[in-house]
């Protein structure tokens, strides 16, 4: 079932005689009780997308509904205020009051929503449920950060909304904070089975809590679906580099068939054999082909589709990443970013690439 639909959204900001768009034809859904991550670059319109589910943004154009209520359509004069959403919010600062203890600051959230259960009872309950029963009187600042977060998270979710909203709620946090935070968060929200909405510019972080991923770039819609969906089938170049990291070279398809293709940038012809992505056609082709799916290989393999195709070239630099070595091979010309877990190459080496057909897709520019 969908519970929070976004459909043809459009946000823009009047520059003189020129409408900027920070939002510009947006439509996706959200299942209820999933966790649901809007992902992309600085800049995308992710987070005035939240801010217009949130009722902080008036849209220009579009529908935004929530549990079957509409709560933005300027079309129809209707836009409710952010009292009147059942929505939690959770700020990238968290937006503690310094001057009231945790229980204050909780407590002041439930007032203002008229919440109908004892307040006491439910600080203890929402503290004990992120993990800090004993600190109802402390002030912000006597908290760490990763605290305060989580007091923050506590207080969003006090009152039971029906969504809640998170943007960047992880970003003021160290990477050791971060991902145990992100494990926190995860078994919190599998716990109370609240649909949510988290904004994100970090990949590894949308990947690990999402349900499903919503790729935006420009203000529009890249792609959504799945994590693995996403890493597996990016349906453009964007995506492809966006989501991990991937090589992408202009290509041509040989013969007007994409599972042959041909490297348009390399000094010399490199046709590779590929797994056409979709079934649509692709008017203006580019080939992706991530990092890890490139194996260096003292010898080529004589069976099976990994060595379809065998790509040689000179490896120019290596940068050591602690878990894996990323090496970049200048292939007559063109560079190929290798990701590995064998560190014994060294720059100035000739090698030996071996790319499985199935791991170079043919996706539109």
């Amino acid at each position: 079932m969908s519970y929070v639909r976004v459909e043809n959204l459009e946000k823009w900001y009047d520059s003189g005689d020129i409408k900027e768009h920070a939002v510009d034809g947006l439509s996706f859904s959200v299942t209820e009780g999933k966790i649901f991550s809007i992902l992309g670059p600085s800049g995308c319109g992710k987070t005035t997308t939240l801010r217009s589910i949130a009722g902080l943004e008036s849209i220009n154009v579009g529908r935004i509904r929530i549990n079957d209520e509409t709560v933005s359509d300027p079309s129809q004069m209707i836009s409710l205020p952010p009292d009147k959403r059942e929505i939690g919010l959770m700020y990238q600062s968290y937006a503690l009051w310094p001057h009231m203890t945790v229980k204050k600051n909780i407590t002041y959230a439930l007032d203002g929503r008229n919440y109908e259960g004892d307040n006491n009872e439910r600080v203890e309950e929402v503290l004990d449920l992120v993990g800090l029963p004993e600190i109802t009187e402390r002030y912000p600042n006597e908290l760490s950060g990763g605290q305060q977060q989580r007091v923050a998270f506590a207080r969003a979710l006090s009152y039971e909304p029906d969504v809640l909203l998170m943007d960047e709620p992880l970003s003021n946090l160290d990477l050791k904070q971060r991902r145990r935070m992100r494990t926190k968060l995860l078994e919190i929200l599998d716990d109370v089975g609240m649909t949510t909405i988290y904004v994100t510019h970090d990949q590894e972080e949308a990947f690990e809590i999402s349900d499903e991923i919503l790729v935006m770039n420009n203000g529009k819609k890249a792609q959504q679906g799945p994590p693995e969906e996403l890493y597996q089938n990016p349906a453009s170049s964007f995506v492809a580099d966006f989501i991990g990291e991937a090589n992408t070279f202009n290509a041509s398809v040989k013969n007007g068939s994409a599972d042959r293709c041909v490297l348009r940038d390399t000094s010399k012809q490199l046709e590779l054999a590929a797994d056409r992505n979709g079934d649509e056609p692709v008017s203006d082709p580019v080939v992706t082909i991530r990092s890890e799916d490139i194996r260096i290989v003292d010898s080529p393999s004589k069976n099976g589709d990994s060595a379809e195709n065998v790509v040689t070239g000179t490896l120019e630099q290596k940068r050591f990443r602690g878990d894996a070595t990323l090496y970049l091979v200048d292939v007559d010309g063109v560079e190929f970013k290798v990701q590995s877990d064998d560190p014994r190459y060294r720059p100035g080496q000739q090698v030996t690439m071996e790319v499985p057909s199935e791991s170079v897709a043919v996706v539109q520019r």
